[in-house]
Formats: C-alpha cells, structure tokens, sequence
C-alpha cells in the first residue's frame, strides 16, 4: 500500500511536469488561451458585474455561451497572484487534480489500487487528456467536475444511496456554470443508468415507450428543439481517420480498451455501462472529435487497465508460447528461452507502460505548438494607436490572438465567444452567419459589397499576417485589391503583419474605371501599360502586392513626359491621379511598402521617389526626410529595424540617394568604399550573379551621375566576369528555353554601356529586340519598366521609347 502511494505522488508529479511543458516558451500554446486570458483580466480590471446576466448564457444553455465560473475562479487566484505565469501553472494544476481523480474513480470501480494505478497512468498520459489538462480553457476544470461527478455516480449504482444524488444535484449546476462539458456528463449518465434499468425496462415495455414517447414529442417543443438544434450547430464537425484515434486517445489505451469489450459487455452494469460509453463516444467522435477527446479516453482508459491486469499478464507466456511454437531450426532453442524469460517478459510489460507515458510526454511537446505571436509590435500598435472599441476585420482563428492581445474586436470570435459571456448569446445561425460574411469579404471581388459588409459590421479595420496570406481563399480577393483601393489606407506593416483603416468614404475616388483608349505616338507602350489599370493603379499579373508604387511612379513619369508632348488630356489626368493616389496611399513615415507580406523597404521608397524627383508629387518631402532618416554613416537601413544595411540593397540606393541629394559626401564615400572592398578578385560580389548585376548596374549609374572615377574599374571588372557567364551569341550558359527576364540583359546592357564593351552591349539588346516574350516573363509590367529604365540610362529617354515601341509592336501582350 505505501510502495502504491508513492507511485502515485511519483505519479501526479510527473504529470503536473508534463502539463507545464505546452507553456515552455511562457506563451499561451493555443487561440483559445488568448480569450480566455483576456476574459479573465476583463474582470480583473472591471469587476464581476461585466458578465452576462443572461440565464441561459450563464448556465450555457445556449449555443454559444460561455459559462463564467472558470474566469471568475481564474480572477480570483490572479488577484491574489498578480502574474502571467498564473495562465501557464493553473492549468498544470487543474489537470493533475483530474488525474487524481480519476485514480480515485478507478478505484472505486476496480476495488483494486493497483488496478487503478495502471488506469490512472493510461488516462494521465492519453494525448487528447494531456492536451485539454493543460490548457487554460474552461474545459480543464470542467473535467475536474466531470470525474468528480462520476465517482458519485458510481457509487450511488453500487449502492443506491441517495445522498450521493443529492451530491450530483449540487454539483450540475456548478458544472454547468463552468463548462459546456456537463451535456456529455448528462450523457453518460443516462448511458449508465440505462444499463441499470434494462431489467425495468424489460418488465415495463409499455410505460418505456410511452417514455420515449413523451421525449419525441418534447424534442419538437419549440424552446426545447431551438436548445438542441443550437447545440448540435455549435458542435465542431470534422471528418476523422482511424490513425486519429491512435494519435488521440493512444495506441496502447485504444488497442487494449477495443480488445476489453467483450470482456466488459458481459460483466457486471456498471462495466457494460463503461463499455457503451467508450463505443457512443467513439462512434460520435468520427463525426464530431468533442465526443472522443477526451471523453471517450476515461472508458477506454479503464477498460485497458483492466484487461491489460486480468487478461494480458496471465495470458503472456501463452501468447508467446503460440507465437513461437513452430520456430525450428539451429538457433531455435535459444531464440525460445530468450523470449521466454522474465527478462523479455519484464521488457514488454515496460514498453507497453512506457509507450503510453512517451506518447503523452511527445503530444505535450509536438502537438500542443505554441502560436508564433511574431507581431507583439503589431498588437502593441493597435493598443496604442486605435481607439479601444476598433472592430478588426480579420481571420477567424486569427480573431482569438487579436482580441487576446489587444482588448479589441473582431467580427467572428467576438460574436461566438464574448457576446455570449458579455451579453446576450447570439443565435447559432446569426454566428454562422458572421463566419459566413467574413469569408464573403476577403474572398469576393464585389468591392462594394465588402465596403457595405464592413459598414454592417462597424469594422474600421483589417488585420492580416503572413499566414493569413498563405490561405488560398484569402490569397485573391480583399488582400489583393486591398493595397490600391483608397477605401483602405496603409497604416502599419513589418514584413509579417499588415493593418488597414477602413474608410467608408474615401476623399479621393477614381475619376475612370476604364483603360484609356489610346492612338497617339507611342500606342503600342501605352496600350500595353493600360492592360494592367485597376481603376486605382497599375497591378503586375503575379501573385506580389498589388500597389506596385514603384512601377506607378514610372508609369506617371511616362506618362508626364508623353504629355508634354502630345498635349494629350487623358494622359495628363492619368499622370496626375497617379500622383494623388501615391500621396494618399503613401505611409505616414513618407514610405511606400513592397512584398508579401509587405515591409517598409527603403530600396522600395528610393525606387518610387527616383522617377517623381521632378514632377508636382505632394509627398516629396515626407519621402526624403523619410530617406535621410534611413541612411547612416556607413550603411542604409533596409528596414526600420535593421542595423546593418545590405550590400546589394546600398548597392542599387546609391545611385538614387545621390541624385535626390540626401547623401552628404562623408557617407558617400563610406558606401562607395564598403561596395568597392567587398568585391572579390574576379570581379564579383559574393560570387553571385544576380547580385553582381544589380551592384555593377548601381556602381554605373552612380558613374553616370557623379564622374567619380573609383568606381570604374569596378564596374569593368564585373563586367569581364559577367561575360564569363555568357555563351557566344550572349546568352547566359545554362538557360533553357525563356530562363532569365529580358530585364536581367537590360540591366547587364547598360553596365557593359558604362564599361565601354560596345559589342557585348550591341549583343544585349539585340536579344531583347528579337526574343522578348511578354507571355514567358514572371512580372510582364515590371519587365518592361525595368528595360526601359535601362535603355533610358544608356541612351536617353526619347531613344529608350523608341526603343521600347519598336519591341512591344513586335512582341505584343
């Protein structure tokens, strides 16, 4: 008896260990943590009296209520413990009470300590039970309740005493303030006490059907089937596989529990009680996973322990002994004996207990993965910069990190879970409908219908991340066209998250939807760029972020320039919405963002501001200052956070900087000098062709610009190196068919213009006259902006046009 009770304290330690290991990074490890956390110092901060007085909320009655004892029971011990580490310890806490429990649960069925022992060990270490014991949800305590309940429901079928009735009807209702769970526990009450009542039944056929009767006709009273109907919507639905269940339940609880049916059907009541619970959860958790985890694990766990004492020690050597009784042959003998051995016996007793502790410990470590919460720079943005009742429109799981980590709204999860804690429960289908809407508004391209759906719901933002971008319903709709529509404005992004402001009515709206319908000099450039106008931009046909400023402001550059020489109306309205629309969609740090998900580049910025340094842009002077704030004494931060600067990045910034004139002479040559020590002896920058390409590029127009004579040997030692990649006829070696954009032979055109290699540069573009391929190029607007980029530096813009012109009417889009 002492030797048990110290594997139990050995027990319940090791448990209480595995149920911290979830919170190792001293993060919640799921959404859900998140609201029930900020639940929780919801009424901390604001006191009891915010919780919902609805009844049926408070008792969750209704589909998506949420019972408040768990938060208020959380209050408490945060009040007394002002930590975070309360979220992390308090759990660990309530699931190893629940395995205590359930030892003593098992003892009252088995009357056997060790018997229990082995149960409770199987239970402990279930993974569906480690992963719902360890979290800060309502449904850990629950499960404490839930245990509890059953040791007194079993002890009044072993003795029908009432006082234990007594017990179970003072503890429903704090079950049911606790968790949602007390329907299953109403359940399996009513599974054990059918068995009890069979004998009844059997005798009283007439008033049984009469019974059943009766509840037919309830189930369509009104209230009573709007309840059930709501609870069967709220219910999670996900198809499961079979190697779920071993995952969930665990191979050795799942395996020995099936094989102790038999045993168990023909057992005593409360045994045949256990085996109907275990095969009603089972069979429901195929279509509804709630069913199985955890609870059919606590039958199963039971009915393994048992079979597993009784029936496979016993039967060990016998089952070996048929395994092996043909092996013949030298060696025969000794392979008998060595399986035969207490040593080998004692080898799979172990494993078969260890097995079940090592699942258990692995899903603690491996399937409970704590959310990157990458953007506590992007939550920590909205707490302060917007208001404290903001609506987010966001993805749904996304919802429950939103709203955990800022204290604001968003449309779903706020609907589902705090109305029904705060307020008023929602109908099931008006929350259905929530979810509904929000696919419908990041997934449809009907503009107006999303403005109007996010005026429904009083959003005046939106949040995404990377992972959000990832989703392909997401990936084409609202995030796409998000980026240009003026009723959304950039407000934040670092490369990982991104918020917008909603604005209803938006002070610049587009003066034309449509293309412009061009046949002036230069059609066949201007058509070609109009097949890429959304009515707010020009958008590259790629998967990338759909502003494309940098292109834009080339395109009114373009398009400025065509104007003063054609006199052409459309052109000059287009070029000058276009310098409007950068203005307003520009960030308020003067930066225009780039990428998916999108950052705040300074190479992007420099890229924009390069083609509008001469034309009326109303965010010049953001944008510069914004510039000489990124450059420092002998570097260029890329972003706003880095404190390095890129090479090739400098590289391509040189040129530009130095013509905005935001450079001062000391961090020139700081550059210049970094750019030029970090090339190598055969002409290169880190052995990298692209990279070669963009830093020579960036080295010759900086030529262009400045006359400084250091820099030219680099650029004609990078120029013999790229050649050296090149075949005969100027192609690079190794492309098959279309493998580098006709922008990559632009760009290697004007550094082989600067090095003086006149027919290496005769030979560039004449690749690009005669193979451009507008239908093989990745970013076909990109390409052709970034060649006429190109063309313009080495031969002047007039010439570049015609250039350009003469290339698009032989290779039309």
């Amino acid at each position: 008896m002492k030797k048990e009770k110290i594997y139990l304290i050995l027990l319940l330690l090791i448990s209480f260990i595995i149920r911290l290991i979830p919170h190792r990074t001293l993060l919640l490890a799921v959404y859900d943590e998140y609201l029930h956390r900020d639940i929780t110092l919801r009424i901390v901060n604001e006191g009891i009296g915010v919780i919902s007085k609805d009844i049926g909320s408070l008792l969750g009655l209704k589909a998506y209520s949420y019972p408040p004892l768990f938060h208020i029971v959380g209050a408490l011990v945060y009040k007394l413990f002002p930590t975070e580490y309360v979220f992390f310890i308090l759990p660990a806490v309530y699931g190893t009470i629940s395995v205590g429990l359930f030892y003593l649960l098992s003892k009252e069925i088995f009357g056997s300590n060790k018997k229990a022992l082995l149960a409770t060990t199987f239970l402990a270490f279930a993974p569906n039970f480690v992963y719902r014991t360890s979290l800060y949800i309502p449904e850990n305590l629950g499960l404490v309740i839930f245990i509890t309940g059953m040791i007194l429901l079993v002890r009044f079928l072993k003795s029908w005493d009432y006082k234990y009735i007594i017990g179970l009807l003072v503890l429903l209702p704090i079950y049911m303030v606790t968790h949602r769970g007390w329907v299953f526990f109403v359940a399996v009450a009513v599974i054990m006490l059918f068995i009890h009542l069979i004998p009844w039944i059997k005798k009283n056929l007439h008033y049984f059907a009469l019974a059943v009767l009766i509840g037919v006709v309830l189930y369509f009273i009104p209230p009573i089937n709007h309840f059930i109907a709501g609870l069967l919507l709220r219910m999670p639905k996900e198809e499961v596989t079979a190697l779920g269940y071993l995952k969930w339940i665990g191979v050795v609880q799942l395996i020995f529990g099936v094989l102790a049916t038999k045993k168990y059907l023909k057992s005593d009541p409360i045994r045949q009680g256990i085996v109907l619970w275990a095969w009603t959860f089972m069979i429901a958790g195929a279509t509804a996973f709630r069913f199985r985890d955890p609870y059919a694990s606590l039958p199963l766990s039971i009915m393994a322990a048992e079979f597993f004492y009784d029936e496979f020690l016993p039967n060990l050597n016998t089952w070996l002994n048929a395994v092996i009784k043909d092996a013949s042959g030298k060696g025969a003998e000794l392979f008998k004996r060595i399986v035969l051995s207490k040593k080998t016996r004692a080898l799979i007793i172990a494993a078969l207990i260890l097995v079940p502790i090592a699942q258990g410990a692995y899903s603690s470590y491996k399937y409970i993965i704590p959310p990157t919460v990458k953007d506590r720079e992007a939550f920590e943005w909205i707490k302060e910069n917007t208001p404290p009742d903001a609506v987010f429109l966001t993805w749904w799981d996304v919802g429950y990190l939103l709203i955990g980590n800022t204290h604001r709204k968003d449309i779903v999860m706020w609907k589902k879970v705090y109305q029904g804690f705060f307020e008023k429960a929602p109908d099931p289908r008006e929350a259905i409908q929530a979810y509904n809407d929000v696919v419908t508004m990041f997934g449809t391209v009907q503009r107006e219908r999303v403005y109007k759906l996010m005026e429904k719901y009083n959003a005046t933002y939106v949040y995404s991340d990377r992972r959000m971008r990832s989703l392909g319903l997401i990936k084409y709709g609202l995030m796409e066209y998000i980026a240009y529509d003026t009723h959304f404005k950039t407000l934040f992004v670092n490369g990982n998250s991104e918020i917008y402001k909603f604005i209803p009515n938006p002070p610049l709206k587009p003066y034309d939807l449509n293309p412009l319908n061009y046949t002036g000099e230069y059609s066949a450039i201007v058509n070609f760029l109009e097949k890429f106008w959304t009515g707010y931009n020009y958008a590259d046909f790629d998967n990338g972020y759909k502003a494309d400023f940098f292109l834009n402001a080339r395109i009114a550059q373009l398009y400025a320039y065509l104007y003063q020489k054609t006199s052409n109306d459309e052109l000059k309205k287009r070029y000058e919405w276009l310098l409007n629309w950068l203005a307003y969609k520009q960030l308020d740090n003067g930066g225009f963002p780039e990428g998916i998900p999108p950052n705040d580049f300074t190479l992007y910025t420099a890229f924009t501001m390069e083609p509008l340094k001469d034309l009326p842009f109303e965010g010049k002077d953001k944008t510069l200052s914004y510039l000489k704030s990124r450059i420092k004494g002998d570097y260029i931060m890329t972003t706003p956070k880095d404190k390095k600067g890129d090479l090739f990045a400098e590289a391509q910034m040189l040129p530009i900087l130095y013509e905005l004139g935001v450079l001062n002479e000391t961090t020139t040559n700081n550059l210049v000098e970094k750019i030029l020590e970090e090339q190598r002896d055969d002409g290169s920058w880190k052995k990298s062709l692209g990279g070669t390409i963009v830093t020579a590029f960036g080295l010759a127009r900086y030529y262009q610009l400045s006359g400084d004579e250091r820099v030219l040997p680099a650029i004609k030692k990078a120029a013999e190196w790229i050649s050296t990649w090149q075949e005969e006829n100027g192609r690079f070696k190794g492309e098959s068919g279309y493998g580098y954009s006709r922008a990559t032979y632009a760009n290697v055109l004007f550094v082989y213009h600067v090095a003086g290699m006149k027919d290496k540069e005769e030979q560039m573009l004449k690749i690009i006259e005669e193979t451009y391929d507008l239908q093989k190029e990745p970013r076909p607007l990109q390409a052709t902006l970034d060649i006429l980029r190109a063309l313009e530096y080495s031969y002047g813009f007039e010439r570049a046009l015609n250039i350009l012109e003469n290339i698009l009417e032989l290779h039309p889009f």
